[in-house]
């Protein structure tokens, strides 16, 4: 009994042994790595450099965008007037040259009435053969009382001459009212009172008129024997409004057809009543019934060549070269005026519209240049400008987005609806010192760079001492404008990735971008 006593006692003293041992060989091993990734950590810390020298380069920013090929110019295409589709010579797709026949419409209306003019016409034409050899009257007569204001004819001038020239024989002035336009000033208002003087004459005149829109105001005013077409000056107080013509208020006019003038009656200025005697004429003086069925054929013409202009236009053409689309019309189809049959899509000029997010549309003016490359042309790239920039954003996700649109230099080999990743240059510096961004600290707001000469080799220790102002970066170079000369050899921070398991062996993947802790310095 006491023999297995003591064994058990021995049994347990053992297996405490060997737990305390596995315990502390956990430990020290656990100790163990500690240190070493202490270690690693230490020399990850380590900055490795990269002594690089200051060179002149050409640095583009660039602002990236994706499109397609759409035509720069669409000739959209609608009916002129109504009609009936009697036949269709194209289809959606379809490639056509200016001029080609597309759609063909019927309208049993227009060639009817077109019918009904030449009818009329003819009637006319009858008419007038009828009515050349009546005379008319060899009097002209006031069509209305007053002062006879201006008289254009003279003895022995051919009525039409003067019809033509100055458009009426003679003025009359009912109410003796005269009148003139000046610009519009913004102290005057309506039926306000001025003064009107012309050649040491004046009148008292009211504003009857303003047009704000057209910026002007009319100025009425007794004739006081002011003569029509000389100039006035208004004024309002001590102040001077403009100048401007005399004209008559409300012109009534003195017209004639044919013949010549053989007598004037009355002289400018006289007085006259409706009904009297103002001119006589002579040689071959047509009736008024004659003139009135002249003119009535001219009107008649007018419509015949709408109603043809009309007919012509049932005939639907192509305006331009290009590519048909939108075009779904059917014989026996009825369409209405103004209604969109089918748009031209030039397959000419063509042009890449771009959406461009608020963060980078400040950069972007009219006529920087750009590049398309195509997928679909094995990456082929052409060359564009910016032809237009939307101002109207539209905002998706809180971020707005202004539409540029590029003009291609070159269309051949492109189809509509090709896509295209674009990279618009928005910025360019030219022949400029530079070095790479990562070579650039910012200490207390202002940038330096480390010189080759402020590296500590022994310890790794850098203190940049070199101030430096900067310009255009691409995120790659950065602008030097200040601060470094051509050929100044800069340090440039590399960054070390590595790995370590615990027991101190690299681990799968190792790297070290920049150097080794042996070698933390390259040029």
């Amino acid at each position: 009994m006491i023999f297995w006593r003591t064994q058990v006692a021995k049994k347990k003293r053992r297996k405490r042994i060997i737990v305390l041992a596995a315990a502390l060989a956990v430990l020290a091993i656990a100790v163990y790595g500690y240190i070493r990734i202490r270690e690693s950590s230490a020399e990850l810390a380590k900055t490795a450099y990269d002594i690089v020298d200051v060179k002149r380069a050409s640095i583009e920013v660039k602002v990236k965008g994706a499109g397609s090929v759409e035509p720069q110019n669409d000739d959209s295409v609608y009916a002129a007037v109504a009609g009936t589709v009697k036949e269709v010579y194209a289809e959606d797709g379809d490639a056509v040259s200016a001029g080609d026949v597309v759609v063909v419409f019927e309208n049993r209306d227009l060639k009817s009435e077109r019918d009904s003019l030449i009818t009329q016409i003819n009637d006319a034409d009858a008419s007038i053969a009828s009515l050349r050899g009546t005379e008319g009257s060899e009097y002209i007569r006031a069509a209305a009382g007053g002062t006879l204001r201006i008289v254009y004819a003279k003895k022995g001038d051919s009525v039409e001459a003067v019809m033509d020239k100055f458009g009426a024989l003679a003025v009359i002035s009912p109410d003796d009212m005269l009148k003139t336009v000046l610009p519009l000033n913004s102290a005057v208002s309506q039926g306000q009172r001025v003064s009107v003087a012309s050649n040491g004459k004046s009148v008292q005149g009211t504003v009857t008129g303003i047009d704000a829109a057209a910026g002007k105001m009319t100025v009425g005013f007794k004739s006081g024997g002011f003569v029509p077409g000389n100039t006035v000056t208004v004024t309002a107080g001590d102040a001077a409004l403009g100048e401007g013509a005399i004209e008559i208020a409300n012109p009534v006019y003195v017209t004639g057809r044919g013949g010549k003038v053989s007598a004037v009656y009355e002289s400018a200025g006289k007085s006259v009543s409706r009904g009297d005697k103002l001119f006589r004429l002579g040689g071959d003086i047509l009736s008024d019934k004659l003139y009135s069925k002249i003119d009535e054929r001219e009107r008649l013409k007018e419509k015949l060549a709408a109603a043809e202009a009309d007919i012509m236009s049932l005939t639907v053409r192509a305006g331009t070269d290009g590519i048909i689309s939108g075009l779904s019309l059917s014989r026996d189809e009825t369409v209405q005026a103004g209604q969109k049959l089918f748009t031209v899509k030039s397959g000419g000029k063509v042009k890449i519209d771009v959406e461009i997010d608020e963060l980078d549309i400040a950069d972007i003016t009219l006529g920087q240049r750009a590049t398309a490359a195509f997928d679909a042309l094995d990456g082929r790239k052409i060359t564009a400008r910016v032809a237009k920039i939307n101002p109207i954003g539209v905002s998706r996700n809180n971020v707005t987005h202004y539409t540029v649109t590029l003009e291609l230099d070159e269309a051949q080999g492109l189809m509509l609806g090709m896509s295209a990743d674009v990279e618009i240059i928005s910025r360019r510096a030219d022949n400029v010192l530079c070095v790479p961004v990562e070579a650039i600290q910012i200490i207390n707001g202002e940038k330096y760079v480390a010189l080759e000469g402020d590296i500590d080799k022994k310890s790794g220790a850098v203190i940049a001492t070199r101030k430096v102002t900067t310009g255009v970066s691409d995120g790659v170079n950065i602008e030097i404008t200040s601060g470094l000369s051509e050929g100044d050899r800069v340090a440039v921070p590399q960054v070390k990735q590595s790995t370590v398991n615990m027991f101190g062996i690299g681990g799968r993947g190792a790297a070290n971008m920049g150097g080794s802790p042996s070698a933390p310095v390259r040029s």
